[in-house]
């Protein structure tokens, strides 16, 4: 499984400060690319909506820190006291993101990802209906 961040490119490309970068890093053939190989290879891409708040919110407590400055490179919590890099803890809160969504067992309580042998998904076994 691999989680991706929707970020907003185009809004980032008008900050005369990051524009050279975000230009240099090429994000749209990296998604692009991404999305193909995770097809290829039966892995499943999440995309986190642009709008999720994955460095703002505190991986250990879940609070959310209304007032996050891009200087501030270590995230502390007010809540909780937890304190972690801010890069660190908006990885782990995608990967609690991922680890939450729906659809992650069939009905006969196999995995709904393919197994990394056999490329084959469970499947829920049905009484066919006699007549």
């Amino acid at each position: 499984m691999v989680v991706l961040e929707d970020l907003n490119v185009s809004g980032m490309m008008k900050n005369r400060k990051l524009s050279k970068a975000v230009a240099d890093a090429s994000m749209r053939e990296f998604r692009r690319q991404l999305t193909y190989k995770c097809s290829w290879y039966g892995v499943e891409l999440i995309t986190a909506d642009r709008f999720f708040p994955s460095s703002k919110t505190c991986s250990y407590c879940g609070a959310l820190k209304a007032d996050l400055k891009l200087q501030e490179r270590a995230y502390v919590c007010a809540e909780c006291g937890y304190t972690e890099d801010r890069d660190l803890n908006a990885a782990i809160n995608l990967s609690l993101l991922a680890g939450s969504s729906p659809e992650r067992i069939n009905g006969r309580g196999g995995d709904v990802r393919p197994a990394l042998s056999s490329r084959q998904t469970p499947v829920k076994r049905q009484l066919k209906p006699v007549g």
